[in-house]
């Protein structure tokens, strides 16, 4: 019996040797196979978990961010309407002066540049805010995964983003001393009895903004967003003085500025819109046959919708005398907003907030610098 199986076994052995073979090799690629998938399962499950505390870090400072820019463009908003007092003039105004006339024509100078720097302003200080804040929330996040210690210490941060307390001091008044020659050379001409349309405010402010842009004494201020972050700040630390270095390199971008001169523009136009609003409420119907304004009213493309079955009446041909129309500009500026009223810094503080640009830029500077 065992010479039988001995017989066997040697006239197959060349089978048997294949065959294990062959098994023998499966089973290692087998092997292989599972200690690469289960390799792969684990690099997947720890990128998908730093893509996770990645998101929630960048998350975290885009909240941080957000407070910031509110707490900030409130300081920055007092800041400006205290330089450019108007509440002085009316004040004055109130008792007849002699000198109206010369109070009117400053007047109308202040308000329009109080708007201007506004918009510039909340806008330089929003793109700032977020370059800064996400270069540091890119080195805090390569700190938390570094274990050679930290790059940047609390020390380092506090200085560095103490450069915008400087933007709003010294920086918004060199923005209103430029904003203002501007404004002058649109506005002054323009006499106070002159009635004028919604489309020549928006001429204004046009005019206003094209004069800053193609300023070659004083610069555009958006071109120069740096010179109003750290031109006043004298700076002896030389991890300080890289930061800033790589924050003037991302300020002075293609990209940092075309957001910026967006925002700017899309600001101007919001206020336009506020003032759009002003003319409807001024329009007075020519005779009976027409309904009073009321709340129904629709706007659209310029159009004011009296009601169906009505004529519409073009919001761009109704017309203001401009003297009229400066005290009710004046108080779109100054509205109190805890009586359920909006005003333009709030209004353009919530609008550059929520700007997807803003944001989309915030997110690619946190990933370049969370990444180096």
């Amino acid at each position: 019996m065992f010479s039988t199986v001995r017989n066997f076994l040697h006239r197959h052995r060349r089978k048997f040797f294949v065959t294990g073979a062959v098994f023998g090799t499966l089973y290692l690629l087998m092997s292989y196979a599972q200690k690469k998938l289960r390799e792969w399962q684990e690099k997947e499950a720890k990128k998908f978990f730093e893509m996770t505390r990645k998101k929630q870090h960048f998350e975290s400072t885009e909240r941080t961010c957000n407070q910031t820019i509110l707490s900030l463009s409130k300081i920055v908003s007092e800041s400006i309407l205290g330089i450019l007092n108007t509440e002085e003039i009316v004040q004055k105004l109130k008792d007849n002066p002699e000198n109206k006339l010369l109070l009117w024509e400053q007047m109308k100078v202040m308000i329009f540049t109080r708007i201007c720097v506004l918009v510039y302003a909340l806008s330089i200080l929003q793109v700032t805010l977020r370059v800064q804040l996400n270069i540091v929330g890119g080195y805090l996040y390569r700190d938390s995964i570094d274990e050679q210690g930290p790059q940047i210490s609390s020390e380092l941060q506090a200085k560095y983003l103490s450069l915008c307390h400087h933007f709003v001091g010294q920086g918004v008044e060199d923005l209103v001393k430029q904003i203002e020659k501007a404004v002058k050379r649109v506005v002054e001409p323009i006499s106070l009895k002159k009635k004028i349309t919604l489309q020549e405010v928006e001429q204004m402010f046009w005019s206003i903004q094209t004069i800053l842009c193609t300023d070659t004494t004083d610069g555009d201020p958006v071109k120069k967003m740096v010179h109003y972050l750290v031109q006043h700040t004298e700076i002896t630390d030389a991890k300080l003085d890289t930061l800033v270095k790589e924050t003037m390199d991302v300020l002075e971008s293609d990209d940092v500025t075309s957001v910026t001169m967006s925002s700017v523009t899309r600001c101007f136009s919001t206020v336009v819109d506020e003032v759009a609003n002003l003319f409807v409420d001024k329009f007075v119907p020519t005779n009976k046959n027409h309904l009073e304004i009321a709340e129904d009213h629709v706007i659209t493309n310029g159009a004011l919708k009296l009601g169906a079955g009505r004529d519409f009446v073009d919001v761009n041909k109704v017309e203001i005398h401009f003297v009229k129309l400066l005290p009710a500009i004046n108080e779109l500026i100054t509205k109190n907003t805890s009586k359920g009223k909006s005003n333009i810094p709030d209004i353009l503080t919530q609008q550059l907030t929520l700007n997807d640009k803003m944001k989309l830029l915030g997110a690619n500077i946190y990933e370049v610098f969370s990444n180096e």
